[in-house]
């Protein structure tokens, strides 16, 4: 399979949609990671709990798809696959992409210094043992990043799947009872601000750093 050139950043109305999701995606990270360094709103604990609350019989299937839909394993996995099926250039968007995010996510956790929901709450359903910081979601970030740098490379029939995906993986995480609503919105902002900026980047620096 040759690679497939991807041209959907340099098309001027694409370009105006990917400037549009960086600045909604920045500003709402910024909301977030206010809000989320104070303390746990009342909105977002009914939320978490109302998942968090849902039947231990789907404890399996949440736990594969944060597994395979937003761990670092699944991260390196897309990476593989795409070099291993000669799309280099898509490797290597997705392998920086993936870097850079998990970097910044790795930053903001210790900016913002949140808890995670069973270091701040009690009678919830821990479902999965995780430590360190809970803002922004390391998961959240990786499965938005993957999908959507994926996403113009799917046939249209098939790009329902990206949203899907970020959606079963930010409802994983809350279900498993390891982020709360704030740090998988930040996680999924992280993730867009990351795609955004690679295909708004000025053509030369794309070209310098073999990202077009």
């Amino acid at each position: 399979m040759k690679p497939k050139p991807d041209a959907t950043p340099y098309i001027p109305g694409h370009r105006k949609w990917y400037i549009a999701g960086f600045i909604v995606a920045l500003l709402l990270l910024a909301w977030a990671s206010v809000f989320a360094h104070q303390t746990v709103a009342g909105w977002e604990s009914r939320l978490f709990t109302d998942i968090n609350n849902w039947p231990d019989k789907l404890r399996q299937f949440f736990v594969v798809v944060s597994l395979v839909g937003g761990s670092v394993w699944a991260a390196a996995g897309a990476v593989v696959v795409t070099f291993f099926l000669k799309m280099y250039r898509l490797c290597w968007r997705m392998a920086v992409t993936i870097f850079g995010a998990y970097a910044a996510a790795y930053l903001l956790k210790h900016f913002v210094g949140r808890g995670r929901p069973g270091a701040l709450m009690t009678h919830i359903h821990v479902r999965a043992v995780e430590t360190g910081m809970g803002f922004p979601s390391g998961h959240a970030t990786i499965a938005t990043v993957v999908s959507l740098t994926l996403l113009p490379y799917l046939p249209v029939r098939w790009r329902w799947i990206p949203p899907v995906w970020i959606v079963l993986v930010v409802l994983s995480r809350l279900y498993l009872g390891v982020h709360f609503p704030l740090d998988v919105l930040g996680g999924v902002c992280v993730g867009v601000l990351a795609v955004a900026f690679i295909r708004i980047m000025p053509h030369p620096l794309r070209v310098f750093f073999r990202l077009d």
